[in-house]
Formats: C-alpha cells, sequence, structure tokens
C-alpha cells in the first residue's frame, strides 16, 4: 500500500504544473515603430508557458515567435508597430496539466512601450528681425505628435511658438514673437507631449534691424479731403514705402485702417478708406512698414459732412443727346448744355463727371471709343465758356449702361448722350452711374 502511495504522489509530482516566476526582462521598454527580441528570466517555466502583453481596454499583444529554452528562460519577439504607448502587463502563464487552466506569474511586470522621440530636419525661414511677429512656414522632420511644442532658445532664454498648426507627422507650422529680442543664433526645440525632444542646434538667426533702413516718409495724401458718405479713394506720395505696408488714418478718437492698398512703388501707394459715417475733422495719415517703423503726416486728411446739395443740382443738369454714329453735338443741344453752364459756373467748388453713353447696336469697342468723343465734346464746350477743365472727370461706358432698355428708336435716341453730373469729391466711375442701375 505504501508503495501505491509513494507511486500516485511521484506522479501527481509530474502532473502538477507550477506557477511561473519572473524574476527579470530585457529590454524594459520599447518603441511602437520596431520588432523586439524579449529575454525572460524566471523560474518554473513550463514547455507549455504562453507569453503576452496585457492593457485594460486593448486588444492582447502576442508574440511571434516564443522559445521556452529552459525552465528559467523564455526568448520571444514582439511585433510592437502601431501600438499604444504606455505601461502593459507583461504575462507570461503556464497551462496547468490537469485542469488546463492558466497559471500566471504574479504580480506581472510592467513593459513599456513608448512613441519615438521626434526628430528636426529643418526650419524655414532660418531668420527673422526681432521687430515683431514671424510665420514659420515649416519645420520639418518626424516623429511630431498633437500636443508638441515647439522653442526657440539659447543660453539665455527660450521663446515659446503660438499658433501651432501640425500638418502632419513630419511637418508643422507656427509663430514666434520676436520684439525685442535679443539677436543672435537660437536652437530649435521640438517638445512632443511625452516629454521626448529635439534639438537642432544654431538653426535660427535672430536678427537686428538694419541701421540702413529708413522709416516710411509721407509727403502728401490727394485728395486731402473727403465726405463721410461712402468709400474715398487716396494716392498717398512720400518714400520708404515698403510691400504689405498699413496704411491709416488716425484722429477724432478714432483709426482708420485701409483697404485693398497697392503698392504703387517705394514712394507711391493708393488705397481707399471706409468714411461713412465717420466723424467729421481732419484726421493724420499714418503708415506702418512691416519691420514696424512708421511715418505720419499729421493732419492731413479732412472728413467732411456731405452736403445733399449736389444731389440735389444733378436732378436738374440735363443730358446731352447725339445723332446715331456721331458725336457732334446736334441742333437744340448747345441750349442744353448753356442751362447746364449757369448751374456749372455758380457752384466752383463741385466736381464735374461727364459720362459719354451710345446705343446697343455696334461694336464694344467702337462704341466706347465713340462714347469717350462725345464725352471729349462736351467737355471742350464747358471749357470754351470758362469751365476750368481740372474740374472735370471723363468716363466712356459705351453701349454697356443703357438707361433705356428697349429695343426701338426712342430707346436708342434717348441712350447716345453724355450725362453731366457734379460731385463734391473726385467722383469715381461707379459713380457715373447713379440713377442708371
Amino acid at each position: 500500500m505504501d508503495k501505491i502511495i509513494a507511486l500516485a504522489a511521484i506522479a501527481l509530482f509530474f502532473l502538477v504544473t507550477p506557477t511561473p516566476e519572473i524574476t527579470s526582462f530585457t529590454p524594459p521598454q520599447s518603441l511602437n515603430t520596431e520588432t523586439v527580441t524579449m529575454i525572460i528570466d524566471g523560474a518554473k517555466f513550463d514547455q507549455s508557458a504562453s507569453v503576452k502583453l496585457s492593457r485594460p481596454g486593448k486588444t492582447d499583444i502576442y508574440p511571434a515567435q516564443v522559445k521556452v529554452e529552459s525552465k528559467n528562460r523564455i526568448v520571444c519577439r514582439f511585433d510592437l508597430r502601431g501600438q499604444e504607448a504606455g505601461e502593459w502587463d507583461l504575462i507570461v502563464a503556464n497551462t496547468d496539466r490537469l485542469t488546463g487552466r492558466l497559471k500566471q506569474a504574479s504580480p506581472p511586470p510592467s513593459f513599456r512601450i513608448e512613441y519615438p522621440a521626434p526628430v528636426i530636419e529643418s526650419i524655414n525661414p532660418r531668420q527673422g528681425l526681432n521687430s515683431g511677429v514671424i510665420k514659420i512656414d515649416a519645420v520639418k522632420g518626424a516623429n511630431f505628435r498633437p500636443g508638441v511644442a515647439v522653442m526657440l532658445s539659447n543660453d539665455q532664454m527660450e521663446i515659446g511658438a503660438s499658433e501651432i498648426n501640425l500638418i502632419s507627422g513630419s511637418q508643422l507650422t507656427c509663430r514666434f514673437n520676436l520684439l525685442n529680442v535679443p539677436a543672435g543664433s537660437y536652437h530649435v526645440k521640438v517638445i512632443n507631449d511625452d516629454g521626448k525632444t529635439a534639438i537642432l542646434p544654431n538653426a535660427f538667426v535672430v536678427q537686428g534691424p538694419p541701421k540702413n533702413i529708413l522709416p516710411p516718409e509721407i509727403a502728401a495724401i490727394t485728395p486731402e479731403r473727403g465726405f463721410n458718405n461712402g468709400y474715398i479713394l487716396t494716392a498717398i506720395s512720400g518714400a520708404n514705402f515698403k510691400p504689405e505696408a498699413v496704411v491709416k488714418l488716425a484722429g477724432q478718437g478714432v483709426e482708420l485702417t485701409a483697404l485693398n492698398v497697392k503698392l504703387e512703388s517705394s514712394s507711391k501707394i493708393t488705397c481707399f478708406f471706409d468714411i461713412k459715417d465717420r466723424p467729421v475733422g481732419v484726421y493724420s495719415v499714418e503708415i506702418i512698414n512691416p519691420d514696424g517703423r512708421k511715418g505720419i503726416l499729421t493732419d492731413a486728411f479732412t472728413i467732411e459732412t456731405m452736403d445733399a446739395s449736389a444731389i440735389k443740382l444733378n436732378s436738374s443738369l440735363k443730358p446731352i443727346f447725339f445723332d446715331l454714329n456721331r458725336d457732334g453735338l446736334k441742333p437744340g443741344q448747345p441750349e442744353r448744355l448753356d442751362a447746364n453752364l449757369k448751374i456749372l459756373t455758380a457752384n466752383p467748388k463741385l466736381f464735374i463727371l461727364l459720362g459719354g453713353h451710345a446705343d446697343e447696336r455696334g461694336g464694344k469697342q467702337y462704341n466706347l471709343d465713340l462714347s469717350a468723343r462725345r464725352a471729349e465734346t462736351v467737355k471742350k464746350y464747358l471749357v470754351d465758356k470758362g469751365i476750368d477743365p481740372d474740374r472735370i472727370t471723363i468716363y466712356a461706358y459705351g453701349k454697356d449702361h443703357p438707361a433705356k432698355k428697349g429695343r426701338d428708336e426712342s430707346s436708342w435716341q434717348y441712350n447716345r448722350r453724355v450725362d453731366v453730373m457734379v460731385w463734391e469729391e473726385p467722383p469715381t466711375r461707379e459713380m457715373g452711374l447713379k440713377g442708371i442701375e
């Protein structure tokens, strides 16, 4: 009987599967861009031993290869590419020969999967003036992640970037405020959300303002005044104007930024101001170049209240009519011009607009030329009668803006005309179409 018990005990010893023990493993961490070979040392590893990495809420990671070299060592290979970074439990388990259940080492040690560190290859532009904010069009590299921070740094200071736009894992854009930052070389630093950092040494240069750059100078603005009933086109002359300069009117407690600013040359800028309902009074003209340098012409522009007298006068001014394909005055029209002349002479401060028109027959260019000649005929008549030619502006509209839309001789006859209008400010082309469209 004792012999039977002894034999049974021996058989049970070989059938009972021990719980494995882990004493160490290497490496303790790896990147989620790699395939890693792991060596696990411990005791009681069974030939049935299985290995996996486990994390709550995530799919377990099983090795592609598992080799139980002995009861004390397991060698396996994990493909970690694309796996989530963080702490994962390393699970080693033997399969119980009697129950089929897994008996795992406890507590499981922690294996860390990490994102790779960022890499910086280049920055563009590589320099900027310490006069304001500079936009960085591209920081290129690899392994940039959401939440990334970008800095310029040297031994004296660090400058954090703003408006960081992560275009991809290999490119981002940002802005740096370099105002009054000491000139010199700076390292470019990229820091991912996990704290991993890349540095491109001495890759960016902060420059001081060149000594030979002059501020803008403003000599004059034309016209020097305008009525607060809408937009006004102005021309500003001077020197040292730069592309992307900002133009303003400042006065009466407000600042008006110009629209559609066009740099004609370094000495001329044209732009529009919206002065509708703006306070009446004098304003200074300001031009600010992109480097922050400013030019001011004090009390150079005046905003005035719109006087309705011109609108009333336009209702009394008569259009001048022409025969088909003719640009000379036909009978009866000099008398109409003389009536207009009385109004124009009595209001010498008003600007005059002559808008030439043709009927819809004939080619586009032919009618443009014809309508221009008709307006010149009216201008010559007025100038010969004593009107200052500098008051007169001509616009040729051709056949594009008929006042009467009919396709009959009565409509065509009315559309062969020159409109005579007056305005308190130099008239634009659009002003000549008021009341037509």
